[in-house]
């Protein structure tokens, strides 16, 4: 009696068991048909997505802190090596330059008769009237070098001057037209200079 209890309890759940899976194939088929099941299942696949995405976005880590640029330090700088290069210098040829001689200095000779006037001429021809008129008188000293001819050698040059210029043009062309007789020096006519004292004064006799 016990076993038969038990059989008709066991064949109940069984029963009801197999009709929820009918029921339950039936509702899919149903939630299939009228596009239910499709927005569900779309529904679930969203849920799905956005949790997967939230939790991506929880999980994503912070990106790493960007590379510091640093400068590039400057190229290090290799001075060249010092070559010592030994270049043989020609030195310049030494010219030796001889000074020419000199031409021996001459030898002021001594006449034994020095230059002599032949005439001499009236110095009151060559006093100028306009230094008379302006008392103009003294004396001045000039210098004539006179040739072995006789003649001047050149025009005769002051030494000393009288203070007044047409008192030493006077002197100078008193000496100039004066003749001469030249110096001689072992018998033989030379050159030679001789200073002349040509004194202008007034006589008042």
């Amino acid at each position: 009696m016990a076993g038969y209890m038990h059989d008709s309890g066991y064949s109940q759940r069984r029963i009801m068991a197999f009709v929820a899976i009918i029921a339950l194939h039936v509702f899919i088929a149903w939630a299939f048909i009228t596009g239910f099941g499709q927005a569900m299942v779309a529904q679930i696949v969203k849920d799905v997505q956005v949790s997967i995405i939230k939790t991506d976005e929880v999980k994503e880590t912070p990106p790493p802190p960007p590379k510091p640029t640093l400068d590039r330090p400057p190229p290090v700088s290799v001075p060249p090596p010092l070559v010592n290069i030994n270049i043989p210098i020609e030195a310049p040829p030494i010219q030796i330059t001889r000074e020419a001689p000199q031409p021996p200095r001459p030898v002021s000779i001594v006449p034994q008769t020095p230059v002599t006037i032949i005439k001499p001429l009236n110095v009151d021809d060559y006093y100028p009237e306009q230094s008379k008129r302006l008392d103009e008188h003294g004396y001045v000293i000039v210098r004539a070098c006179v040739l072995p001819t006789g003649k001047l050698e050149g025009p005769p040059q002051v030494l000393t001057t009288s203070n007044y210029p047409r008192l030493d043009e006077a002197g100078i062309k008193y000496v100039s037209d004066t003749r001469y007789k030249p110096a001689v020096y072992e018998g033989k006519p030379i050159r030679a200079c001789k200073d002349f004292k040509v004194v202008f004064r007034i006589n008042t006799t």
